[in-house]
């Protein structure tokens, strides 16, 4: 068998390769500061008094209960706080001083806790 040749008839017409054309740049422009702010007083607020009101009467409530000592006693010392709490003498001291705890010294200057402290939402975990 006889190979056969193939030969074109037409040659097809190749297509040149161009060159990448790169885009020119524009120059480039120096850029501005921007302009400062200029300082500008607001407009001074009229001042107008208001008509005072009449103070409001005073509602009658029911006279307070009388307490009784057993009443009385709605504070504890640090040393009874401490035991009723998983606090120590210094915690309860600190958190006093802080302001966790509501509290006032006598008249020696010891610290009483008031009793509405273990209400404390933070102080409900550490009740024993």
């Amino acid at each position: 068998m006889a190979k056969k040749k193939k030969t074109a008839s037409k040659k097809e017409p190749t297509k040149a390769k161009k060159a990448p054309v790169k885009a020119k740049k524009a120059p480039v422009k120096a850029k501005k500061a921007p302009a400062k702010a200029k300082k500008t007083q607001a407009p001074a607020k009229k001042v107008t008094k208001k008509p005072k009101k009449a103070p409001a009467k005073a509602k009658k409530t029911a006279p307070e209960p009388k307490k009784t000592p057993a009443q009385a006693k709605k504070t504890y010392s640090v040393s009874e706080f401490s035991e009723m709490t998983y606090l120590t003498l210094k915690g309860v001291n600190d958190w006093l001083k802080q302001g966790k705890l509501k509290g006032e010294k006598d008249e020696k200057g010891n610290w009483l806790v008031d009793a509405t402290s273990l209400q404390l939402p933070f102080m409900k975990k550490l009740i024993r």
